[in-house]
């Protein structure tokens, strides 16, 4: 290990300093070296990978939780994080801060001798009915994914699509159909449980995924009233109901009439059947005002626009914005802190 401190996308962002090595949210969970710490910033599958094979794996419980819950398998060598409660590592500091994205899920700021980086992973920088609005810290470098960084992708107030889905919802069930969401089992799923458990009296079945996922949610103080689909028999249920379950369940009620709630609704409004744009990440306005809050000397994108949004940044603002490349079979991205 050099005496250079450096930050590189080496299947996912590793920090490291003459001391200490971090990955953050790395995909390949299984294949990091001895000796490297595993942080992850939240429960959706394409940011656990760290959480299997060998070596320290520091989250949040809730993020262990729904990790555990939906994948039926332990977690080995946790280390808690909390949010707001720095933790050391020899010469590096890592302080958990709320990303806003889902039950337990985290950026994080680190400082080193030198500088003071903030890695956000997915981000929400607006309240929902489960979770609040990412806070922004500042920091020296910030690494930010931008899976909405076009302009074309800024969401309508959050209560305006409440309300119709609710309306959507409610005119399904007087006709006698039953309202059939296809939505992530974690994180999405609950905020529209929450959603017909506020605005409406009707019952709100779920499949067994999104059931693990609430139990989560319910044992870290988020109310929600359900009831589970045990068996295919059980999809016949009295009276009017809203039916939640994962994207690739094609077992519905027969009377279902589909739906999705996803920020890509935006772009694919006029699909098989209604889609909804509610989304758990940022949307462009919400990434700019993010970026300017930090006050980052430089900034690094990855995911989603990341080309547009750093030219955007540069062209606009005159902030120091580059796109980080996705290829992960080796190092690309290396500068000093």
């Amino acid at each position: 290990m050099t005496r250079r401190e450096r930050v590189e996308w080496t299947s996912g962002v590793r920090v490291t300093t003459k001391e200490t090595r971090i990955a953050l949210d790395p995909v390949r969970g299984g294949r990091l070296e001895k000796g490297v710490h595993r942080f992850i910033s939240h429960a959706h599958a394409d940011h656990t990978q760290g959480l299997s094979g060998c070596g320290a794996k520091y989250a949040t419980m809730p993020t262990r939780m729904i990790y555990e819950n939906l994948r039926k398998k332990q977690v080995k060598d946790f280390k808690e994080l909390r949010i707001r409660h720095p933790i050391r590592l020899d010469d590096v500091e890592v302080t958990p801060i709320d990303a806003g994205h889902m039950l337990g899920s985290i950026q994080f700021k680190i400082t080193t001798p030198n500088k003071t980086l903030l890695y956000t992973g997915d981000l929400n920088y607006t309240d929902t009915l489960t979770t609040h609005r990412a806070e922004s810290v500042e920091c020296d470098i910030l690494l930010i994914e931008a899976t909405f960084g076009s302009p074309f992708y800024v969401f309508p107030e959050r209560e305006s699509t409440y309300a119709r889905i609710v309306e959507w919802s409610t005119h399904q069930a007087k006709e006698g159909r039953v309202p059939t969401f296809h939505v992530y089992a974690a994180g999405k799923a609950q905020e529209i449980v929450r959603l017909f458990n506020i605005y409406t009296e009707l019952p709100v079945v779920v499949s067994p995924p999104i059931s693990a996922a609430n139990e989560a949610y319910s044992r870290n103080g988020v109310t929600l009233r359900y009831k589970t689909l045990d068996t295919e028999s059980n999809l016949d249920f009295d009276g009017p109901f809203v039916y939640l379950t994962t994207p690739s369940d094609r077992l519905v009620p027969d009377r279902s009439e589909r739906a999705t709630a996803t920020g890509w609704a935006l772009r694919n409004g006029s699909g098989r059947f209604p889609s909804f744009p509610l989304s758990s990440h940022a949307d462009f306005k919400q990434l700019v005002e993010f970026v300017l809050s930090t006050k980052a000397e430089k900034v690094y994108i990855f995911t989603g626009y990341a080309d547009p949004f750093a030219s955007y940044l540069q062209k606009r603002f005159g902030i120091d914005a580059r796109p980080v490349p996705q290829v992960v079979q080796k190092s690309l991205l290396e500068f000093g802190l």
